[in-house]
């Protein structure tokens, strides 16, 4: 529906009817063909609103037509146009702001891997571009932190939060706690399966399909997936072979 074009219509149509109401209490002979043209195309126009105000709010265009005075008559059907123009052009303002409070996510309190790179392209609004050196720069630091350049990102987590033990050239990240427990390993096998998750459902797409375009809350989202991967890597430490 284009709402915006019956937003329009119904407010024009409610115009319409004030100046009908205005010459209608004029009752002067100069003014009798103006007004009688007037008052058809009202008459000729009033289903099409009736129409228009159902469709933006069900019910709102089924004002009864049932009164012995003209002003009575066209002033329902007058209220009702604008009251529908009023909830189209204002309503989701209004729903947005009476919504229950909720938190909000604050980009700039991502960690800083994700967001230092991140903000440059999120500021010149390329949001798409925002994601994919984002998840560049996590895994640069991956790279980094345990000194491979040897493996592509789905890999190197996989070798990274692995419960197994270091081998030569491949050393682990590691969470603190009790190695023992079955919450230690679950956060082991949790992040390896995250980050493996974060690389090839958030970074690939969107460095493989040059079209992709993501919405702003989505890119936020997938920001924070990487930004708590991020956290989880700067929180391990890392272990070598003995």
């Amino acid at each position: 529906m284009d709402a915006t074009w019956a937003a329009d219509q119904l407010n024009e149509f409610a115009r319409m009817i004030d100046r009908l109401s205005e010459l209608e209490m004029r009752s002067r002979s100069d003014t009798e063909e103006e007004r009688d043209d007037l008052d058809r195309e009202v008459r000729r126009q009033e289903p099409i609103m009736r129409l228009a105000e159902n469709a933006i709010r069900p019910g709102s265009g089924d004002y009864s037509s049932e009164y012995d005075e003209w002003r009575e008559r066209w002033w329902n059907a007058r209220n009702a146009a604008l009251q529908a123009a009023g909830l189209y052009q204002y309503g989701e303002e209004a729903r947005r702001r009476l919504r229950p409070d909720a938190p909000d996510l604050v980009a700039d309190q991502f960690h800083p891997w994700v967001w230092e790179a991140a903000r440059p392209f999120w500021e010149s609004d390329n949001r798409t571009e925002a994601v994919w050196v984002a998840a560049r720069a996590v895994n640069g630091r991956l790279q980094q932190k345990l000194g491979r350049h040897d493996l592509g990102e789905t890999r190197l987590c996989r070798s990274a939060f692995s419960t197994n033990d270091p081998k030569p050239g491949e050393p682990r990240l590691r969470f603190a706690g009790d190695r023992t427990s079955d919450t230690w390993k679950s956060r082991q096998v949790g992040a390896e399966n995250f980050g493996v998750g974060c690389f090839s459902g958030i970074r690939n797409p969107v460095a493989h399909e040059s079209d992709l375009v993501l919405d702003e809350p989505v890119v936020l989202e997938q920001l924070a997936a990487l930004s708590l991967l991020a956290r989880w890597i700067d929180e391990c430490v890392v272990e070598h072979v003995a």
